[in-house]
């Protein structure tokens, strides 16, 4: 058979913080948990929800002031919580991956 092309939903979870560093105890977002919704764009009958979270990098803050677009946490909304966790996702990896989960191997080997 062949990869299945999914329509995706996100929804924010939640998310966990860190101290910019040992000396500095501003919060900053170490990662974000976001359900994943995908309904097969030829069957809206196959769907499937996953619970996804995701580190967020900022390793460059520890040792640097904070930059001028700095969002503090209680500023940050949902949308970007998403967007951070969706960062660098390619949707054909994502469609793979469903595609795998709801249909199984043979579906993804073409067989």
């Amino acid at each position: 058979m062949a990869l299945h092309n999914f329509n995706y939903t996100y929804e924010f979870v939640g998310c966990e913080t860190t101290f910019k560093s040992a000396n500095d105890s501003t919060p900053i977002v170490a990662q974000v948990t976001v359900d994943i919704t995908a309904v097969d764009k030829a069957d809206d009958n196959q769907s499937m929800t996953i619970r996804s979270t995701r580190a967020i990098n900022h390793c460059h803050l520890q040792s640097q002031d904070l930059p001028e677009d700095f969002i503090n946490v209680s500023d940050i909304t949902e949308d970007d919580f998403i967007n951070w966790h969706n960062d660098g996702v390619q949707t054909a990896d994502l469609d793979g991956y469903f595609t795998w989960q709801i249909y199984g191997y043979a579906e993804m080997d073409g067989t």
